[in-house]
């Protein structure tokens, strides 16, 4: 390979179009940043977009970051690292809010304010739901803005990385590209690389059936 001359040169390049891939594509776009995401599959065959059930973030005038805190903690059984709990529970309400102005339309009261519900290990309300797919509508309203916007965004589909490209320095510089579909290799050369290749599920470890998405293979 020749690393002089990439194929690619981009911001960020973000190894996966899940969920994560695309939230983190759309962020840099928001932050004048172009971003390359590559997927093994199809952008969004992820399984957030098999995700039921819903999304907890404390909203409510009764619930607060700290209480979601003490619960997520507690219901980890003290081994989650605390910095990235803290992040999940401060940061919860903004990302409802971003999300709902993207165009998820989340479940309401007749009042229009936010529908919460009990959720597994919740001392209050605060699971916000699109009916029984709230996955599927985060995913399609994240795919729409990122087909939207091919100029800051591009989707190479079909094409996982295979190996990381360090630089002098022995940080991360991009990436090695391999197209499924016509068996060649791509260079990616970028400033920063984000890994959002979600869970590993769907390796039927031990034998076990699985629900995981047929993509969630780590």
């Amino acid at each position: 390979f020749d690393l002089t001359r990439p194929d690619y040169e981009t911001d960020i390049l973000i190894i996966g179009g899940g969920g994560a891939g695309c939230a983190a594509a759309i962020i840099a776009m928001e932050n004048s940043a172009k971003s390359i995401i590559s997927t093994k599959l199809r952008l969004g065959d992820a399984n957030s977009m098999m995700s039921q059930g819903g999304m907890q973030a404390a909203v409510t005038p009764q619930d607060s970051p700290t209480r979601h805190y003490l619960d997520a903690i507690g219901g980890g059984h003290f081994d989650n690292k605390p910095e990235l709990v803290h992040v999940l529970t401060e940061d919860g309400p903004d990302v409802v809010k971003w999300l709902e102005n993207l165009g998820v339309v989340w479940d309401k009261n007749e009042d229009g304010s936010l529908q919460v519900l009990h959720g597994g290990g919740t001392s209050r309300k605060r699971m916000h739901s699109c009916r029984d797919y709230t996955g599927a509508i985060i995913m399609r309203t994240l795919m729409d803005v990122v087909r939207n916007n091919q100029d800051k965004i591009t989707v190479l589909e079909f094409m996982p990385i295979i190996e990381l490209i360090l630089d002098n320095k022995g940080q991360c510089a991009g990436g090695i590209l391999y197209n499924l579909e016509t068996e060649e290799y791509f260079t990616v050369k970028a400033k920063t690389t984000i890994i959002s290749t979600g869970g590993y599920g769907r390796l039927h470890i031990r034998g076990y059936d699985t629900t995981n998405h047929y993509g969630a293979t780590g």
